[in-house]
């Protein structure tokens, strides 16, 4: 992997914590708010790192726009999968054993069909596997990391011949679109599935591209950022302005595509998640490879709770009322997984901590997208 793919694919599990994802901050000390840009101390030990772990409310707030899960055969219901030594525990309970490392995986989704699909570094590229945890089928990329559909029905990619290929829930193989557009300076990535035939092209920064498989079009916008993701109504785009000297990670917003504008904005967050409701969002920043800053705010952007912790390597979405935080103490490298709920309420361990990798260059937890 060439430095450049390297840094966009942390980027981008920065901005959608992928993580995938997938620009991570690190963490340092407790019972505050995370708002430090760079690392200056590690936990002590284990009990610390997953007491440490817990969701400080400020104000809630709500709306009704739920997501409907469409129907499938296997167990998928909104929500989070995660990845932890070689098996996937799916939003509904049941777990698919795979014949992979956690070190060599970047991203994963969970179609509604019930197929994974992962991206990884060794072998590089993007694999799919059946609902039983059985390969089906290893795709060669230009750069291993895809975007998924809001309703997970849809994943695309960009091949090793730099055509797009975009696979569908039910459907055997993924079809293939022309050569991603060729951006100002770079060829295009993926910022985001709209449906099956539309997708959303960027260069890194700003997405600028609406792409079909009939071709593509300049994307109007009011003013420039990159989508960094789709609300599960379709309705609204989260997205981060471009940075400039005053700031390193951009401003977030909310952009409503139908009328072309932005209906929210704040310098505060960025790298917005919607909740599987569409009501809330994470905004995660931070780097190394870790998280330093996570939030949850409402449609507003308004902060109503804050994720306070040590050293976070991953956080998603479980429900629309609770949040995943994998956790690890860098000094003895011991990982965990905590739940926590939206408004506060006790952290519950799901897996108590053991030892793991280097964060900088893995997680063991990778939780869907």
């Amino acid at each position: 992997m060439t430095q450049e793919t390297f840094e966009r694919e942390l980027a981008r599990r920065a901005d959608e914590v992928h993580g995938a994802p997938l620009t991570f901050d690190v963490v340092s000390g407790r019972a505050r708010q995370i708002r430090r840009r760079r690392r200056t101390a590690v936990v002590a030990g284990v009990a610390a790192a997953v007491a440490a772990v817990v969701l400080v409310p400020t104000a809630l707030s709500g709306g009704g726009h739920d997501r409907a899960p469409e129907p499938a055969p296997a167990p998928t219901v909104p929500g989070a999968a995660v990845l932890h030594d070689g098996v996937v525990t799916l939003p509904g309970g049941g777990t698919v054993p795979v014949a992979v490392d956690n070190a060599d995986v970047t991203q994963m989704s969970v179609l509604v069909d019930g197929r994974i699909v992962l991206a990884l570094q060794e072998p590089y590229g993007i694999q799919v596997y059946r609902p039983d945890g059985a390969l089906e089928a290893r795709y060669p990329v230009r750069y291993n990391v895809f975007a998924t559909s809001a309703r997970d029905d849809v994943v695309a990619w960009v091949a090793k011949d730099l055509s797009v290929q975009v696979l569908s829930s039910g459907t055997t193989e993924p079809s293939t679109w022309p050569r991603i557009p060729r951006l100002p300076g770079t060829d295009g990535n993926i910022s985001a599935v709209l449906d099956a035939d539309h997708l959303l092209i960027d260069d890194g920064t700003t997405t600028s591209v609406e792409m079909t498989a009939d071709g593509e079009t300049d994307l109007a916008t009011s003013e420039p950022f990159r989508v960094t993701d789709v609300s599960p109504d379709g309705s609204l785009w989260a997205v981060t302005t471009v940075p400039d000297v005053d700031s390193q990670f951009g401003c977030g917003g909310l952009y409503d595509p139908e009328s072309a504008a932005l209906v929210a904005r704040s310098c505060d967050v960025s790298g917005l998640r919607f909740s599987p409701d569409g009501e809330h969002l994470l905004s995660v920043r931070g780097d190394n490879n870790m998280a330093g800053e996570v939030k949850v705010v409402d449609r507003d952007l308004r902060t109503t709770d804050v994720v306070d912790t040590d050293v976070i390597s991953r956080v998603a979405w479980d429900d629309s009322a609770h949040v995943l935080v994998a956790a690890v103490d860098l000094r003895s490298s011991q990982w965990s997984l905590t739940r926590l709920e939206l408004g506060g309420g006790d952290p519950e361990i799901v897996v108590p901590p053991s030892p793991g990798g280097n964060p900088e260059i893995m997680s063991e937890f990778t939780f869907s997208e």
